[in-house]
């Protein structure tokens, strides 16, 4: 796995260097939408003007639509969202400022053939090799016909935007110039050959006498009193429907099976069988994606017993939310007070008694409902005047919230809470005496090596510690089970040095690097041109993402005084 990665990395050093630099490097920026829930309400009703290189981010439409194109384009590129939050309206607000400086600077829109050729480099569409993979590509495009919104002609939009943005990239980055010392210590990390050791401290395994006395734990729980302060909660009853009592009542048809699977082929994959056939050309049609997916393999009869079983779970579902909403709708339109006989009796009458929850902090839900932690916005949201929620998914259900009470927060006694006081001040101690005793065996160890290398195994043995070699490896070739936390500690050591203890929550790792050869660290090695040109592109890329990230902070500042208008 660790190779892969590193192969990875050196194949797709572009985009991961964007990532990292989009994730560290770009101000924080706030979109605010008429929708949202920040201003001071004098202009309720009204439409907040802000406009943003052609957009305006006061309109909740195109924001979306701006933070859309951001999540798609990290998600093609990257394979996964590499990017939460606030760093990808980071990114989709550089994507934007950096198509108007495009169309400023009159670079050409990319061809069909352009971005047919930009597909196959994208990691959603790679295998583990970093090859095209049709099958991928298939079932990506089978999967746009599920979409609502998502449409061939998006995906073919936000690929045309990349393919130009990658072309101003390398206008606005610059040359990325490096100087010759950085190309050498990066060459140094990365093509080093090390022999190193490995002892390995279990944290299960190590087991200090812990018996604090009681006045220990109370000052202990003094210092921390918060850690066990109960914050104010509703005490919460609730009604479920669960979707197995809303299954069909007769099996579904062939024809029924046939077309839920014509329709989500996706969710049932067999095996995946890589297609030999490269990219195709893009169609005429922009509301096709920009390469032409292969024939769908029909593997209907192999998965049809998966097809039966989703498809009657997805109708008791549908099933169970009809009937949440139902009753919703209905406490609504009946006016039903909270805790009222009324209330209580309409339930009994529904069949679909309330059940009481016992009640839990935010982030302690009870054990049989950790479901409820998703829930903390929704469950804050609720009070006597708004006693019960809308209908919210669990793992088979769903269920409406109501409101019993609000019970106020407080601090705990020392009694109510001394098993856990005890089980976090013996915990925290243990932690404490672990480090200690990883830097007391780093002393032992570091004085038995100066003897022999030898002597650092049999130093550590006789602690009871678990040993492993790695020899002749470098940083970009290393061995796959290598712990990950030691390259980080082989970071700067030099041959015959024992590292720090770097840990884990399960174990701690003293690392001593046996020896270490350097590689050629004269321009005449071709790895230098070749990490010289690497870094260049980093370089550049950083330059690109600050000039873009400041081209958006100006953008926002001049509308952050817009006055509001009228919808």
């Amino acid at each position: 796995m660790i190779s892969w990665i590193q192969r990875y990395f050196q194949k797709h050093f572009r985009l991961v260097f964007a990532v990292i630099l989009i994730a560290v490097a770009v101000p924080m920026v706030f979109i605010y939408s008429a929708s949202g829930g920040t201003g001071d309400g004098k202009h309720a009703g009204k439409l907040l003007e802000r406009p943003f290189f052609g957009y305006n981010l006061g309109n909740a439409e195109q924001t979306r639509r701006i933070v859309s194109d951001g999540t798609w384009s990290i998600r093609l590129k990257a394979g996964y969202d590499a990017l939460q939050g606030d760093q990808v309206q980071q990114y989709a607000l550089q994507r934007i400022a950096g198509l108007a400086l495009a169309e400023e600077l009159h670079l050409p829109v990319p061809t069909a053939e352009q971005v047919a050729k930009a597909v196959a480099t994208l990691r959603a569409f790679q295998n583990e090799q970093g090859q095209f993979d049709q099958a991928r590509y298939t079932q990506f495009a089978d999967s746009l016909k599920t979409h609502n919104d998502l449409t061939g002609a998006d995906i073919n939009r936000i690929l045309r935007d990349d393919v130009r943005l990658e072309a101003l990239a390398k206008l606005v980055g610059g040359p990325g110039y490096v100087l010759p010392h950085d190309i050498k210590q990066q060459l140094i990390l990365a093509d080093s050959i090390w022999t190193i050791q490995v002892a390995t401290l279990d944290y299960a395994a190590f087991n200090p006498a812990l018996n604090p006395t009681e006045d220990t734990l109370k000052k202990f729980h003094a210092d921390n009193a918060f850690r066990y302060d109960v914050p104010a909660r509703p005490r919460l009853s609730l009604v479920e429907f669960k979707g197995a009592d809303y299954l069909p009542p007769v099996a579904p048809t062939e024809a029924e099976l046939r077309a839920f699977y014509n329709s989500n082929p996706a969710r049932f994959p067999v095996s995946a069988l890589s297609s030999p056939n490269g990219p195709a050309e893009t169609g005429k049609k922009d509301d096709k994606p920009a390469i032409a997916p292969a024939t769908t393999v029909d593997n209907f009869l192999k998965v049809r017993a998966q097809v039966e079983a989703t498809l009657r779970e997805a109708v008791g579902a549908r099933g169970a939310a009809k009937a949440a909403n139902d009753l919703a709708t209905a406490i609504f339109e009946r006016k039903l007070a909270a805790n009222s006989p009324e209330l209580t009796a309409f339930l009994a009458e529904q069949r679909h008694p309330a059940k009481a929850v016992a009640p839990f902090a935010p982030d302690q839900p009870p054990a049989d409902m950790p479901w409820l932690a998703s829930y903390t916005e929704q469950i804050s949201r609720l009070s006597k005047e708004r006693h019960f929620s809308d209908p919210l998914p669990t793992t088979d259900s769903f269920v409406i919230l109501l409101w019993n009470e609000s019970l106020p927060g407080y601090q705990p006694l020392f009694t109510e809470v001394r098993d856990r006081v005890l089980a976090d001040y013996k915990d925290g101690e243990k932690r404490k005496l672990f480090i200690a005793r990883g830097q007391t065996l780093r002393t032992q160890l570091a004085a038995a090596a100066k003897t022999a290398a030898a002597n650092f195994a049999a130093t550590a043995a006789t602690e009871k510690l678990e040993v492993k070699s790695y020899a002749g490896f470098t940083f970009r070739q290393p061995p796959q089970d290598m712990p990950y936390q030691a390259f980080g500690a082989l970071q700067g050591l030099e041959a015959g040095q024992v590292a720090e203890m770097v840990a884990d929550a399960d174990k701690g790792y003293l690392v001593f690097a046996q020896e270490k050869k350097q590689p050629d660290l004269t321009p005449g090695n071709p790895r230098y041109a070749e990490l010289q040109q690497q870094m260049m592109i980093r370089t550049a890329a950083n330059n690109g993402s600050t000039y873009l990230g400041e081209l958006v902070e100006r953008e926002l500042r001049k509308s952050e005084a817009a006055a509001p208008v009228r919808p």
